[in-house]
């Protein structure tokens, strides 16, 4: 009789998994934690909530400024109220939760949750940016054709 083999999961496939669907599990205060990335729906639910937060990422983007961690880290500094109710609804707790973690276990998590849900931010600001200048360029008149000097 035929036995059936199991298939093996490729590096690339999971590669593939991860981008698709990123997720990172640690323990923090004691607990396992799944930190995801928000999913389609969920991310339009949470748009408006967001709002201030990627405003204040295009504007950083907008400029000669580099986004770097120190610039994302001041952004989340300055929303952080918000920034807690993103981080709660990714890894499935409540605020309190959040509120009684200790400064190691904070920013482990905070790192992870960047980690695994900044994509998800910088997607919604690039997709600005790109309306932005598709909608600058149509303003802009486009030349008649070669302009003809007299005789």
């Amino acid at each position: 009789m035929a036995k059936k083999l199991e298939k093996k999961v490729s590096a690339e496939s999971q590669d593939d998994l991860e981008i698709l669907h990123p997720e990172r599990t640690l323990t923090i205060a004691g607990e396992k934690i799944t930190v995801r990335e928000y999913g389609f729906v969920e991310g339009l639910r949470l748009r408006p909530l967001a709002a201030p937060f990627l405003k204040a990422l295009h504007q950083v983007m907008g400029s000669s400024v580099a986004l770097s961690l120190e610039a994302v880290l001041d952004i989340i500094a300055e929303h952080h109220e918000i920034i807690l109710q993103l981080m709660a609804v990714a890894i499935d707790r409540d605020e309190d939760w959040l509120h009684g973690l200790n400064d190691p276990d904070g920013n482990l998590l905070l790192m992870t949750w960047w980690a695994v849900t900044g994509p998800f931010f910088l997607r919604s600001v690039q997709q600005r940016r790109i309306a932005e200048l598709v909608a600058s360029r149509a303003q802009k008149p486009e030349p008649a054709g070669e302009i003809s000097t007299p005789p």
